[in-house]
């Protein structure tokens, strides 16, 4: 019995034993896939995880790129100065000028200001030299006779339409033919012209206002079309080429030019418009491209051999004899980086070096030196070195990737291969600082973009383009605009040194 019983529990514990492996296989099993799943678990959740990292820092990016984007004003960008706005912490605005800081004082004239108003010296100057005609009208006011009577003077302007008669004899002698502008029996004359002209190109008045004009100051005599004051634009623009071709020889002898470029639009679409300027002169050519092809097309910059000034355009370097650039921008790039990553040293002192070199460079050649010693410049690239040493080492510890990536490091690399571009104006005082003549030059096609919205077509804009060509061009030469306006449409050539 015994025997039995001894047998009856092992076979009991051998089953039981067999049960547990079973369960613990079962176990092993459930463990394993159990670790399968918490590891494709892991790595789901390390994919969210970087995933969301990269999300983050994306969002990261664009909050700086917006704030950048937001704190961006004429001072740090190349933004005009009109698109500033005026908020109670930040006084800047479009009626500020760049840089202008404020002063305290109260506003209007200060005290000691040499003001200006019109004298009775000033107008007796102009009857003596028979500038205008003198009107006497003569009044009575309570008085003794025997005084001297008051003389008072008063500006006054009149516009009286009038209408020349012109009559051909015949001569069979005569080798006169009829003037062209004489083939229909009706035209208007060159006085008219050249007022439309001035009005509708350089003041930028608007076709319809500018016939209204007309109209009004006429009493309704005179009605012309928004057709015929294109017409006159289209007149001045094929009698001005030969003048145009004197000014683009006249950009060619100079040592330095400006040039760059600004869009507007023809026709709904995208339209470009460049300068050749410098403080004499100025042209302007109108393309439906960017790029070297517009350039070799107006056969300017390929026959250049002087220095170009231009705004960090690398398609400039194939041209011309050395290539500048605008320390100007260079300032607005640097005052974004002081704006937005305040923690790093060196464009605060790349800034200083730059506009502290230029007003040195004033205050030289007010006592007439034409350069830097060479000791001097010397110790201005030194220093531009150091702060570019600092700057590769301080670039590495921005935390931002949006301002490390995209602003930081392509200026970094800008001043370092564009070093002597940057410097060449230490180097010969006749060497511009900055490309602001391009812009001041190129500002009145912005008007007529936020005016008008752009051009018919891109024939009426280059019409337009050698109208202002001559305009500014006798500004800058202290011409009267309007004469010289009047003179082409005489057929006349100016321009010709």
């Amino acid at each position: 019995m015994a025997k039995i019983k001894t047998m009856t529990v092992t076979v009991d514990f051998y089953r039981q034993f067999e049960e547990l492996n079973n369960k613990l296989d079962i176990l092993f099993k459930e463990n394993k896939e159990l670790k399968k799943e918490f590891k494709e678990k892991q790595d789901e959740l390390k994919a969210i995880i970087l995933e969301k990292d990269k999300t983050i820092q994306k969002l990261l990016n664009e909050i700086d790129r917006l704030k950048n984007q937001n704190n961006k004003n004429s001072n740090n960008s190349s933004k005009p100065s009109s698109t500033n706005i005026v908020t109670p912490k930040k006084k800047t605005g479009a009626n500020l000028y760049n840089y202008r800081t404020i002063t305290g004082k109260k506003k209007g004239g200060q005290y000691n200001h040499q003001g200006y108003n019109l004298s009775k010296k000033d107008a007796e100057k102009l009857i003596s030299e028979n500038k205008v005609e003198v009107r006497e009208i003569i009044h009575t006011i309570k008085g003794n006779p025997k005084k001297e009577p008051l003389i008072k003077y008063r500006y006054e302007l009149e516009i009286k339409p009038y209408i020349e008669k012109h009559i051909f004899k015949y001569d069979d002698k005569s080798s006169e033919t009829l003037p062209k502008e004489f083939y229909t029996d009706v035209t208007y004359g060159n006085s008219i012209k050249t007022l439309s002209i001035h009005l509708g190109c350089y003041n930028v008045v608007a076709y319809n206002r500018l016939s209204d004009f007309f109209s009004v100051v006429t009493n309704n005599v005179y009605n012309i079309s928004n057709g015929t004051l294109v017409n006159f634009v289209k007149e001045f623009g094929n009698k001005s080429k030969a003048t145009i071709i004197n000014l683009e020889n006249n950009f060619l002898n100079k040592d330095n030019g400006f040039t760059d470029e600004t869009g507007t639009k023809f026709n709904k679409k995208k339209l470009y418009v460049r300068n050749y300027s410098n403080e004499e002169n100025v042209v302007y050519k109108v393309h439906k491209n960017k790029g070297h092809n517009p350039i070799k097309e107006d056969n300017i910059l390929p026959r250049f051999c002087g220095g170009i000034m231009g705004d960090h355009d690398t398609t400039l370097y194939s041209y011309g004899s050395k290539n500048y650039e605008c320390n100007i921008h260079l300032g607005r790039y640097l005052m974004e980086l002081m704006e937005n990553i305040p923690d790093t040293k060196w464009p605060f002192l790349m800034y200083d070096l730059i506009f502290r070199m230029n007003n040195t460079r004033k205050i030289a050649i007010a006592y007439g030196l034409t350069k830097f010693s060479d000791d001097k410049i010397k110790e201005y690239k030194d220093e531009y070195e150091e702060i570019l040493e600092l700057a590769k080492e301080e670039n590495k510890q921005i935390k931002s990737s949006y301002y490390r990536v995209t602003k930081a490091k392509p200026l970094y690399n800008r001043l370092v291969k564009y070093k002597q571009n940057h410097l060449y104006f230490i180097e010969d005082f006749k060497v511009p600082f900055d490309d602001n003549l391009s812009e001041r030059d190129l500002r009145i096609f912005k008007n007529k973009t936020k005016i008008s919205g752009g051009f018919r077509s891109i024939n009426v804009a280059q019409d337009f383009a050698n109208t202002l060509s001559i305009i500014k061009t006798s500004i800058k030469r202290n011409i009267n605009p309007f004469e010289s306006i009047n003179a082409i449409f005489e057929n006349k050539v100016l321009f010709a040194n």
